[in-house]
């Protein structure tokens, strides 16, 4: 008799029926907009290139090379918090399962955690999603470029361009929730790594779906603090 009851009951229990998750995105991309990246100012080449190499020194940015011959300094620079120095433009996303609504609305250069429903069910009484962690990293590379000018050696132009790497890492963990509530993982999603690249004053692309293109620029906060301590 305990058997036929516990029997029931599993009947009953796998009998209920899980609405299945949907998802909708949108994605806005980046628009280009100038960067200011070349000052002149009334100052001798040698009191432009001493003040500057003294202030980077002190700065974020690490000085790779510096060659006062040739004219150029080249710096180098990572952050875990892209955002900060490029724009790929803003995702919009909801999860909606049944009568509950989920909206996820974030930075595509900053870190995000959102909920997905799978393509597949797999079984009535189940609820198939997936856990999305994406982590964003930046690396970059700057060429200042400082010379007099032609007729006039009391002045001089600087000039700053920045190679952007953008590497956003994607991982996830999939699960199944039965109707009852109970929540089972189903394992680890492979991890993937978009990266796009691109200069001051340029649009980096890559393409992340079909049709859909991953879209960044540069903020020119680089650009901006490198000038401005020229003017200092």
């Amino acid at each position: 008799m305990n058997c036929n009851v516990v029997i029931l009951s599993l009947v009953i229990l796998l009998s209920g029926c899980a609405t299945q998750g949907t998802n909708t995105f949108k994605y806005n991309p980046s628009t280009l907009l100038k960067i200011p990246n070349e000052i002149t100012v009334s100052k001798s080449y040698s009191e432009v290139w001493d003040g500057l190499v003294k202030e980077l020194s002190k700065s974020f940015y690490v000085i790779n090379n510096i060659d006062k011959e040739s004219r150029i300094i080249n710096l180098s620079f990572s952050s875990s918090s892209p955002s900060d120095f490029v724009d790929c433009g803003k995702s919009y996303r909801t999860y909606k399962q049944g009568d509950k609504l989920e909206t996820y609305n974030y930075n595509v250069a900053g870190s995000a955690k959102f909920k997905v429903a799978t393509e597949k069910q797999e079984h009535p009484s189940f609820v198939n999603y997936a856990i999305i962690n994406r982590k964003p990293n930046l690396e970059g590379r700057s060429n200042i470029y400082i010379a007099s000018e032609e007729h006039d050696k009391t002045r001089t132009s600087i000039t700053v361009n920045t190679r952007y790497i953008v590497s956003v890492i994607v991982k996830g963990e999939a699960f199944a929730e039965h109707v009852n509530g109970n929540v089972f993982s189903r394992g680890q999603i492979p991890e993937n790594t978009t990266t796009v690249s691109f200069n001051t004053n340029q649009i980096g692309q890559v393409e992340v779906g079909n049709p859909e293109m991953l879209t960044c620029v540069s903020k020119g906060k680089l650009e901006k603090e490198v000038l401005e301590m020229v003017v200092r």
